[in-house]
């Protein structure tokens, strides 16, 4: 796509921009006279790096990856000539039209529920909030029991005992792991398998691991269908939740689209609707399964 063309495009989708900018600007002035840099003029009236952030936080899907000058000098060549063409549109008395008065008590209704639901919705949905729900939701986890384990793989019993033997007189399992072990992947970090759930590796394994005490080393070989193993476990413990940084961001975004729903629902309640159209579900799309 060329640069006139993009920029065009970009114009086009910008014109609902003008309809509600002076909305927008009412409902949260503050949000947007932080920053007044001077980034254009026309015909003497301002384009400021605020009228850049808005637009650039609208369209953000549209300008993808692009390099950041690039996007600032595209944005406000569509920011002129969204003000060129709006300015022509008042002096033709486009203003005075029906349309462009439907558009704008659209773009209006559109705009205030937006700026009220989010500021109901972030007054509702407060950091306290977001840690109550983590908390509530941290102790509803099943337990489980977890082992840390290490293991050695070898191809025959014998070798397993001498491994077993070595260890009894003394030699490190993770150095015994790193020049016996027959499995490739966990020999590189002294055999260890990290913390494992029962039932989340081979039965044998399993069994084993469950008749040790942690810095005990099974005294057998344990055979399995892949080879030999000697075994040892290093610690056991309850799985720990999710650390809270991880799945925050998850709940937040959870609770703000619970708490628009009930905000939405209190108000339809107490509204008089009127619905003159039959109540049609869309057809559901295909997913790919069989239900």
């Amino acid at each position: 796509m060329g640069a006139h063309n993009f920029k065009t495009k970009l114009t086009v989708r910008l014109l609902a921009l003008a309809t509600v900018a002076t909305t927008i600007l009412t409902l949260a002035p503050l949000a947007y006279s932080q920053d007044s840099e001077v980034l254009a003029r026309v015909n003497g009236n301002e384009i400021t790096a605020a009228d850049l952030a808005l637009a650039e936080e609208m369209y953000a899907q549209q300008l993808g990856q692009m390099p950041e000058d690039a996007k600032r000098s595209v944005l406000v060549d569509a920011l002129i000539e969204l003000r060129i063409i709006s300015d022509a549109a008042r002096a033709a008395g486009a203003t005075d039209q029906d349309a462009y008065k439907r558009q704008m008590a659209f773009f209006e209704a559109q705009t205030l529920r937006s700026v009220f639901l989010e500021q109901r919705v972030a007054s509702a949905v407060t950091d306290a909030a977001v840690r109550a729900a983590y908390d509530e939701q941290a102790g509803r986890i099943p337990v489980v029991r977890e082992r840390r384990l290490r293991h050695i793989l070898l191809q025959n019993e014998n070798e397993a005992k001498d491994v077993i033997e070595a260890l009894k007189a003394g030699r490190s399992f993770a150095e015994l792991a790193a020049e016996r072990s027959t499995d490739d992947v966990s020999k590189a970090n002294g055999g260890d398998l990290g913390f494992v759930a029962e039932g989340q590796t081979l039965p044998e394994v399993d069994a084993a691991a469950a008749a040790l005490k942690p810095g005990e080393f099974t005294q057998e070989p344990v055979a399995s269908a892949f080879g030999f193993h000697v075994v040892m476990l290093e610690e056991e413990r309850n799985r720990p939740a999710p650390p809270f940084e991880t799945i925050a961001p998850q709940i937040r975004q959870a609770l703000e689209a619970a708490e628009e729903q009930r905000i939405i629902s209190e108000i339809r309640s107490s509204a008089e609707i009127e619905k003159l159209v039959p109540d049609v579900s869309p057809p559901q799309t295909e997913d790919g399964h069989d239900h």
